[in-house]
Formats: structure tokens, C-alpha cells, sequence
């Protein structure tokens, strides 16, 4: 039996595509012992997976001492291979602990992106995805696996009687308002707008979901059907939401990905971001609605590099009506 090291460190939404990964990986070593290599804040979102047998979880607020610790453990765990589709400074370094023809790491697009980011020349194929990628360690370049993420049947009736305690009914939408970065983040005046015509077209229930730092949660319409459950569910409870959900809404966010893995389609708004940074869906019922005529986008990876016009295009030109148009037809497929 192969015993094999997959390492993804972060974030979530990459996590979340890694999962393509690990099927690809169980379907060419049916026999083998997986392992899978995680930020321990990031562990929660796996903990379930069933190709995974062993999560190993790597605290970054102990420092170096506990890289070299963690390299010491995984050279001892004898590993048949070692995939590393994260590529960092970090996963560099644990190479130095295992055998260099044992290890496999991705090359990722550096010179492209910064082609694309500062020059805005776009080098990519138009087949470029983060799941494609990570499968050229396995010599894959046409389909692959969706993702997946799972919850346990007592996960599932929590999910369930949550929903029944805050009377949600079957019919809701959630919607992820905030973002780790502003610019990603779609204006309140939209979303208002938008939630406001949903619940008249298909008095559907709006769940809100966000994290401590998601302001713009708070600037939500108040209505009956609004149900904001900012920084009041677990991760875990998260991924069972969105699974029961009809449809998640939101911009370029881990939540997003996770709905896709979940089962349930998106719908993606797409700012500074775009495919070439890893932004894009999977599923064949999700849609990505982004300004595609825009010269200056993508301007970064993750959306962290402030807006240098004097409008943020990308956002202030997708309207309400777009984004409920393509909401609208999703929910009467």
C-alpha cells in the first residue's frame, strides 16, 4: 500500500478545489493511505473527508521551530509520494526534510500573472483553472473530479433543526455579503436592492452568513425575511446551510466554493479577481457575472491591491438587475 502526502496549506476556497485533487489521486492509487497537510485554522473544512485517513494540521503562530518540528515528523512518516500543489515558502522548506525524487510540487503561473497583474498582457489558455493545475502532477490536463466536502448525518440533523429554530424554511437563499478584502466586495446599495427583489419575485427567505469582520453584513436591510446569522455559525454549520440552500450569491469568498462542493450552485461576482487567480466555478448551474471589458482587471491574486482609478469598475458597473437576472433564472430552472 503507498502511503501518499497531499499538501495544501490554504486558503479555503483552494482547499475547497484541492478536493478535485484528492479524488484524482484516490482514483490512480485506489490502494493508498492518503494523507492531507493543513493550516490548523483551516482543518475544520476536511475533517470529514472520507479519502482522507490522516489530517495533519500545521499551526503557523509557533513559528519556524514548529516547521522544522513538522518536517522532522513528515520525513519519518515514510512517504511513497509527496504532492505539494501549494507551493509556498513553507512547503518549500518541508522539502528539505524528504527525498527531492519522492516530491512533486506545482509550477505555478509567476511570470504570467505578473505579465497579466503589471503589464495587463493575458499569457493564460482559456482552460486555465487552480484544479487543472494541481493536476499536472498527475499528468491530467482535460477532466477532472468536482469538488467535494461532507457533513455526517449528526451534522446534518443540526443543520436541520437549526433551520427549524430560526424558522427558515426550505425555500432560502444565501447570500455572503462580505470579503476578506473591500475590493471584492459588492456595494450594500446593490445587495439591498437585490434582496429586496427577491423576496417580492420568490418570497424566498434570505440567510446572511459572514465572519466577526464582515461589516457589511450589519448594513443589511432589516425584514422579516432576513435572517442574519453573521459570526453565528461554525464553519461546519456554514457548510450545512449552504447545502440545503437553493442558491448561495456572493462574490469571489471560500463560502462560495464551499456551496459548489456542498451541491448547491452559485452565483459568483467577480471584481479584481477573475479564472486566472484561481476565481471561477464548477459546477454547470453556477454562474460568474464579472465586467469582462476592463483593461485593468485582474489587478491582483486575492483582490488585496487598492483600486487605483478613480471608480472601481469592476464593481460600480455590475447593477442589481444583471445579478437578479441570472439569479431569477437560476431559481426557475
Amino acid at each position: 500500500m503507498k502511503k501518499i502526502l497531499v499538501i495544501r496549506m490554504s486558503a479555503i476556497g483552494d482547499i475547497v478545489l484541492a478536493t478535485s485533487f484528492l479524488e484524482s489521486v484516490k482514483q490512480k492509487y485506489p490502494d493508498s493511505e492518503i494523507h492531507f497537510l493543513i493550516k490548523k485554522e483551516f482543518s475544520d473544512l476536511v475533517k470529514k473527508h472520507p479519502i482522507i485517513d490522516k489530517l495533519i494540521s500545521f499551526d503557523k503562530k509557533l513559528g519556524l521551530n514548529e516547521l522544522f518540528r513538522l518536517g522532522r515528523f513528515l520525513r519519518s512518516n515514510n512517504y511513497d509520494i509527496i504532492f505539494d500543489i501549494h507551493s509556498v515558502f513553507r512547503t518549500r522548506v518541508l522539502s528539505l526534510f524528504l527525498r527531492k525524487n519522492l516530491f512533486k510540487q506545482i509550477k505555478k503561473p509567476r511570470l504570467r500573472r505578473f505579465l497579466l497583474f503589471y503589464g495587463y498582457k493575458n499569457y493564460f489558455e482559456e482552460s486555465f483553472s487552480h484544479i487543472k493545475m494541481y493536476h499536472t502532477l498527475l499528468g491530467q490536463d482535460k477532466t477532472f473530479p468536482q469538488t467535494n466536502l461532507y457533513i455526517d448525518q449528526l451534522e446534518e440533523e443540526k443543520t436541520k433543526q437549526f433551520l427549524r429554530e430560526n424558522n427558515i424554511g426550505n425555500n432560502y437563499i444565501a447570500i455572503v455579503p462580505g470579503a476578506a478584502w473591500s475590493q471584492k466586495q459588492w456595494s450594500i446599495d446593490n445587495y439591498n436592492k437585490l434582496i429586496k427583489k427577491l423576496i417580492r419575485s420568490f418570497n424566498s427567505t434570505i440567510v446572511i452568513l459572514g465572519s466577526t469582520n464582515d461589516v457589511i453584513c450589519d448594513e443589511i436591510i432589516k425584514h422579516d425575511k432576513i435572517i442574519n446569522l453573521k459570526d453565528k455559525t461554525s464553519l461546519r454549520m456554514a457548510m450545512g446551510l449552504v447545502k440545503y440552500a437553493q442558491h448561495t450569491l456572493g462574490s469571489d469568498t471560500g463560502l462560495l466554493h464551499i456551496s459548489e462542493a456542498m451541491g448547491t450552485p452559485v452565483t459568483m461576482i467577480l471584481g479584481p479577481t477573475s479564472k486566472e487567480t484561481g476565481a471561477r466555478v464548477t459546477l454547470s448551474d453556477s454562474r460568474v457575472i464579472e465586467n469582462k471589458d476592463l483593461w485593468c482587471r485582474p489587478c491582483s491574486q486575492n483582490g488585496s491591491r487598492p483600486c487605483y482609478r478613480k471608480e472601481q469598475y469592476c464593481m460600480t458597473e455590475i447593477d442589481s438587475e444583471k445579478v437578479y437576472s441570472n439569479v431569477s433564472r437560476a431559481l426557475t430552472l
